[in-house]
């Protein structure tokens, strides 16, 4: 079996920009070949993104900038991003849409090697199913993610003439490819084919394929599919794929009490090392990252300069365990507070291993609640039921008490959007529910200043991320094909 750190080091040049010009600078015929099963299932394990999207969190309504604490280095990398600006410094390497573009697309080569690779590749022809099944999902994936992120939200109506991201199928066999963004429609249309397929060669090689949470199964391209479904308001779909993680993994939230047990009973501080423990809740596809690389960046640390929202901050009741989750990061009159839920200390952005949650069964149930609202014969109650199958693991038994029951269906709706917000505080699923939803948003560089305030309206242009400078670099046929401003 060849050495997976051959593999992994060859991959590694192959992000689209930054060492991406010293890859096409070599010969195609110098590139690893894999040949066997084996190989091809160490470079999928390798071939899993970080949540390289965490740092759109400061982009919504979820937190406030705060001068007196942020770290002067952070600034002029982080202020143009929660200000909606194209142009940003790249000083910070992570937790960037820079850093995202390359993420993305060094995955979807690895994915790309994978599929290639298998073409060829000697074996259990059922474990090969599992493994082509699988290298199809994780492409569909960080697809998914690059369009949300750089191109405008899903719109039947506009899709076809949206930008997207350009689409790399293939494991380039020339020095240097270029590439033009496909549309919107044409992303999705990939997407769509890449989970169809992926999902039938699962289920013939369902023998061999993974049951670690670390890696995707039929039940997580189940959740993958809801979240799809529900970004591109295919109610129907989003519901019926969510019933399917529910008919497998039954209605098993995480609970939360046992967290706050556990928290006040031995050394740990804060919630990273808990929230995420694969073990004992309900993550359904996790990412273990042991790395230095802090991917909360901007608003995960003291010093990162960004802070949970007032309203959010002052919303939140002590009885709800949600709250445990703030960590003071100023003084009692500033209120300043950072959400942890991913690093192992709130003032060190240099954490040795953090876990990130790719989908969980707290999103699965938002998405079947708000899906059985939205659907043509809406059911309020099946949908609170869902929320409140989260709620309650979010109380003690004395201090629960179950939402009113809303009167009608835009109650129930903005019930259900409200807690979904609280839930996924500091997850990074905000910022695709504002451009989703059409949210206007307001960020103000003086919190106490209105004259500060920087408006991001419905449907806004700058909702599509612009395509950072390094990759227009790599690849000059997108100079002419940048977001509109």
């Amino acid at each position: 079996m060849k050495n997976i750190v051959i593999i992994i080091s060859t991959v590694f040049l192959l992000g689209l920009f930054g060492s991406c010009k010293k890859f096409l600078e070599a010969p195609y015929d110098n590139r690893v070949e894999l040949n066997d099963l084996d190989d091809v299932d160490l470079l999928l394990i390798n071939a899993y993104p970080m949540r390289a999207d965490l740092f759109t969190e400061i982009l919504t309504d979820n937190f406030h900038h705060y001068a007196s604490t942020m770290q002067a280095s952070n600034a002029a990398t982080y202020l143009p991003i929660y200000r909606w600006e194209d142009e940003y410094s790249d000083a910070i390497a992570t937790a960037t849409p820079t850093h995202a573009y390359a993420q993305y697309y060094k995955k979807i080569y690895e994915a790309n090697l994978a599929i290639e690779s298998l073409e060829t590749a000697s074996g259990d022809p059922s474990q090969k199913s599992a493994l082509l099944g699988e290298a199809l999902v994780l492409r569909a994936y960080n697809y998914f993610t690059l369009v949300n992120l750089f191109s405008m939200h899903y719109n039947e109506t506009t899709n076809s003439t949206n930008l997207g991201v350009p689409l790399i199928l293939e494991v380039p066999k020339d020095n240097r490819e270029l590439y033009n963004r496909a549309t919107v429609q044409e992303v999705y249309d990939q997407i769509d084919k890449d989970l169809a397929d992926g999902i039938a060669l699962m289920q013939e090689g369902i023998s061999f394929v993974p049951r670690t949470p670390y890696r995707f199964n039929l039940t997580s391209v189940y959740a993958f599919l809801s979240r799809v479904n529900l970004y591109k308001g295919k109610w129907d779909e989003a519901a019926r794929y969510a019933d399917l993680v529910i008919a497998e993994k039954g209605v098993v939230v995480r609970k939360m009490s046992e967290d706050v047990a556990r928290k006040t009973t031995t050394s740990e501080q804060y919630w990273a090392q808990e929230i995420m423990n694969p073990s004992i809740h309900a993550n359904l596809l996790l990412v273990n990252q042991v790395t230095s690389t802090f991917l909360c960046r901007p608003f995960g640390y003291r010093l990162g300069g960004f802070y949970i929202a007032h309203n959010l901050f002052y919303s939140t009741p002590t009885s709800d365990y949600r709250r445990d989750h703030f960590s003071s990061g100023g003084t009692v009159i500033d209120s300043v507070a950072l959400v942890v839920k991913y690093g192992n200390q709130p003032n060190n952005p240099n954490a040795a291993q953090v876990r990130y949650d790719c989908f969980t069964m707290e999103e699965v149930l938002f998405n079947r609640a708000e899906s059985n609202l939205r659907k043509a014969s809406p059911d309020i109650a099946k949908a609170m039921a869902d929320v409140e199958a989260v709620r309650k693991e979010r109380f003690s038994a004395t201090n629960y008490k179950a939402l009113p029951t809303p009167a009608n269906v835009e109650d129930a709706l903005a019930a259900i959007l409200a807690e979904r917000k609280l839930e996924f505080l500091g997850q990074g699923l905000r910022w695709y529910d504002i451009k989703r939803l059409g949210i206007q948003v307001e960020h103000r560089m003086v919190r106490t200043d209105p004259k500060t305030a920087i408006i991001l309206l419905p449907n806004d242009k700058r909702t599509a991320i612009q395509i950072p400078i390094q990759a227009v670099v790599g690849n000059p046929l997108l100079e002419n094909q940048l977001n509109p401003r």
